[in-house]
């Protein structure tokens, strides 16, 4: 294949299909959950279970076992993924500010 990228195969058979390939600036990369402050994609886990703070604006997050919207009960030990900082009930966010 010569040199270049390892994804040059895959952006050789979309341009085949006729399928367009995203610019630089239309790519878009989801860097982690948002941060309830200010919105920006930076949430992240601090070495302390259940705490996150945001790359952002700095500002620190606990995980709460309450949804503080809607009261729902959720287990701590079972939302160690930062995927599951939404309320199952009603997908509001389980993240106070501290």
């Amino acid at each position: 294949m010569g040199s270049g990228s390892a994804l040059e195969p895959l952006a050789l058979l979309k341009l085949r299909q006729g399928i367009p390939l995203p610019t630089e600036t239309e790519q878009s990369t989801q860097t982690g959950p948002e941060c309830p402050s200010c919105g920006e994609p930076w949430l992240r886990g601090t070495n302390l279970p259940g705490r996150y703070r945001c790359l952002h604006c700095l500002h620190r997050f606990e995980l709460r076992s309450e949804c503080p919207h809607c009261g729902a009960h959720s287990t701590i030990a079972r939302m160690s993924d930062t995927a599951n900082v939404i309320c199952r009930n009603c997908g509001g966010s389980m993240l106070q500010a501290i």
